[in-house]
């Protein structure tokens, strides 16, 4: 007769990486110089910046959209102020084959900006190159039921720990920060708002119950005309704070995710005495976080019975482990010199900074991170012919952090934000550079477990003849209950019999007496 067993299944679910495709796009287009705007001379910077509106996922693809919008700084021909702004969007629109994507997956899709060219075409006219990077990573959700224990007579059953990370929350959501700044004595009116650069530093992002606490800083680096020939700078930080709601975050949660600058429109204003000397700041930050939680579960691993053939039911499943995260801060310092041809500094008036990851390693108990960090210094110059110039400059890193129990091949995730970036002249011709990246990391590790999904037992119709008593030489890479389903007997009988102080402690050549049960 069939032996009736009682049996505790759990539900698991977790997010299995379904693909990830990379590809670059080239695109191509013309800037026109508006009417308003005088001839072009020579460009002195252009920036751009990757937008994406829409995407579509459908079998197989995924369909997006979206504009990369660029900004010129450039000189003008019998122009009557040192430098002149326009802006233009390009529109994107393009697709991504990803071999097993499906309708109902997850999908992230990310444009970054890998190369801007921007040539005079004619006195009114630029032509744009751009190479943009997109990558997309699909996710499908994963469900299995597992066996956590069984019982039955005559039954033995071996159980484990199986370590899973759950995904417990997902938060989308915007909020916006808004601040009235008030421009130094030093500096004149604004008159033309030529470039704008908006960044969040010293991001922090908690856990709480049923919320996240955000806070930051928003740095605006702001360049300008006053209408009168002459240049304005502003480098201001806003403090933030706030709390995003989500009923499935805990204390506990780890989470992942970043905040993003999504919209900005900086307003000039004119204050009591009738001076431009406000600027409206309205900035737009979204926030895209994972909330995990990693558990550790006992589940059913073998099981037996001495008198009894077991049928079991094993289901192979993968899923990502974060071995180990990590932030710190590091300086680059670096001497920036003037090359041949490049003009003596008078004084600096702005600068910007960038900085790229290149390649991404996992060594053991280590990540290191090779980058390069671009920096564009705008400085006024001796000669009333050339009043203004700049300075591009690329400087290389390595930074390695150490992080316990990573191996080298785990997958790891690396982002760097550029917090401060500062230049001071040294000389005419000389000045340092110095700037404060952080530098975050997250490592993975897929694993892969054998599940016990079903177990199904009949009685034997027939026993084998076996003597009734065995001596056993253990083997490298025995254990007693290996030994013990071997022989169809148990684990607590193999203990008794030998006095074994230890069941988990055996050793390759040592004899073990097994006394046959009776079935």
């Amino acid at each position: 007769m069939p032996l009736t067993l009682a049996k505790e299944t759990m539900e698991m679910s977790w997010k299995e990486q379904a693909g990830e495709q990379t590809t670059q796009i080239l695109l191509e287009g013309d800037m026109i110089v508006p009417d308003s705007k005088p001839d072009l001379r020579d460009l002195l910077r252009c920036e751009g910046r990757v937008k994406i509106k829409d995407k579509r996922v459908s079998d197989d693809r995924i369909s997006f959209s979206g504009e990369l919008e660029v900004s010129v700084l450039y000189r003008a021909k019998n122009g009557e102020k040192p430098l002149y702004a326009m802006k233009a969007s390009l529109p994107l629109e393009d697709f991504l084959h990803m071999e097993g994507l499906g309708r109902d997956m997850e999908v992230s899709l990310e444009g970054e900006l890998e190369h801007l060219d921007c040539q005079i075409i004619n006195d009114r006219k630029i032509g744009v190159k751009a190479i943009i990077g997109m990558e997309a990573e699909a996710e499908q959700k994963k469900m299995a039921e597992i066996l956590t224990g069984a019982g039955g007579e005559g039954v033995e059953t071996l159980t484990g720990t199986l370590r899973m990370e759950n995904n417990t929350a997902e938060l989308k959501d915007r909020f916006t920060v808004k601040e009235e700044l008030t421009l130094p004595a030093s500096q004149p009116e604004i008159g033309e708002i030529l470039m704008e650069t908006v960044r969040l530093t010293e991001q922090d992002i908690r856990p709480m119950d049923g919320k996240v606490m955000v806070r930051g800083n928003l740095c605006i680096h702001l360049l300008y005309g006053d209408g009168e020939g002459n240049l304005g700078s502003l480098t201001e930080k806003i403090p933030f704070s706030g709390y995003l709601e989500n009923g499935n975050i805990d204390p506990k949660t780890e989470l992942t995710g970043n905040l993003t600058v999504e919209d900005c429109r900086l307003t000039p204003a004119v204050d009591e005495d009738g001076e431009t000397r406000q600027l409206h700041a309205d900035v737009t930050i979204g926030a895209v976080l994972n909330g995990k939680e990693t558990t550790e579960r006992e589940i059913l691993l073998d099981a037996y019975a001495p008198s009894a053939a077991a049928f079991l039911k094993k289901e192979t499943i993968h899923y990502p482990v974060t071995v180990a995260a990590g932030k710190n801060q590091f300086t680059i310092k670096e001497r920036i010199t003037l090359e041949n041809g490049e003009m003596p500094m008078l004084r600096a008036e702005h600068i910007w900074g960038d900085v790229r990851l290149s390649e991404a390693n996992a060594m053991t108990d280590a990540v290191e991170a090779e980058g390069v960090l671009t920096a564009d210094i705008l400085y006024h110059c001796a000669d009333d012919a050339e009043p203004v110039a700049m300075i591009e400059r690329g400087i290389p890193f390595t930074q390695t952090m150490e992080l316990k129990g990573i191996l080298e091949g785990d997958d790891v995730d690396i982002s760097l934000r550029l917090e401060d970036l500062d230049f001071q002249m040294l000389s005419d011709r000389e000045g340092e550079l110095r700037a404060t990246v952080t530098m975050e990391a997250g490592v993975k590790r897929q694993e892969t477990a054998d599940v016990l999904t079903d177990i199904t037992m009949e009685d034997r119709k027939e026993c084998l003849p076996m003597a009734g008593a065995v001596i056993y030489m253990v083997q490298k890479g025995d254990s007693l209950w290996k030994i013990a389903k071997k022989y169809r007997t148990t684990v607590a009988d193999i203990v008794a019999v030998n006095e074994i102080e230890n069941p988990d402690l055996i050793y390759p050549g040592q004899k073990v007496l097994i006394i046959k049960r009776k079935h």
